[in-house]
């Protein structure tokens, strides 16, 4: 069996495969799973409209059962609690509360942000932009949404001073 070189595409699946498998492992703490944590983490970042149960399963890449189970135990836990809309009652808005905030300093997606930052601008630059690709790539021959925040669109305001956007 040939190994594959520094430069193949298969090296470089398989370093992506390796470092997804050690961040989802991360993420079996403080009583969550990794489903659980990327629910937390796109309720925080999402704009207020994208902020539902049929958002949120469209990011896991799930079924609104399945999301509407996730955010059950979440809210049961006291991390997230769910709110009517103002102008149409039939929406329900996911928000975090202050122990889902809390919880999130925790991350344990923090470790990864700190490799991150060792990284030399310019490499980290490159690989922002090469991951970019392969992610819109994989999206358009697989499917799945999107997963990051919206700046094109009309009730984009701003990004906030923790990395969020202000719709």
């Amino acid at each position: 069996m040939n190994s594959p070189t520094p430069q193949s595409p298969a090296r470089l699946t398989d370093l992506l495969d390796r470092i997804n498998r050690m961040t989802r492992g991360l993420q079996y703490a403080h009583g969550l799973n990794p489903a659980q944590w990327d629910a937390l983490r796109f309720i925080a970042r999402a704009n207020k409209y994208s902020r539902t149960p049929g958002a949120l399963a469209r990011f896991l890449g799930t079924t609104k059962g399945t999301a509407s189970q996730t955010v059950n135990a979440l809210e049961k836990k006291g991390l997230l609690t769910r709110r009517s809309d103002t102008g149409d009652k039939r929406i329900r808005h996911i928000v975090l509360t202050a122990e889902g905030r809390a919880l999130l300093a925790r991350d344990p997606l923090n470790c990864l942000d700190l490799a991150v930052r060792n990284l030399a601008p310019d490499v980290a630059e490159a690989i922002a932009g090469g991951l970019g690709q392969l992610t819109h790539d994989l999206q358009n021959r697989c499917g799945g949404s999107d997963s990051g925040v919206c700046f094109q669109c009309g009730h984009f305001d701003g990004a906030t001073d923790d990395g969020g956007a202000r719709c």
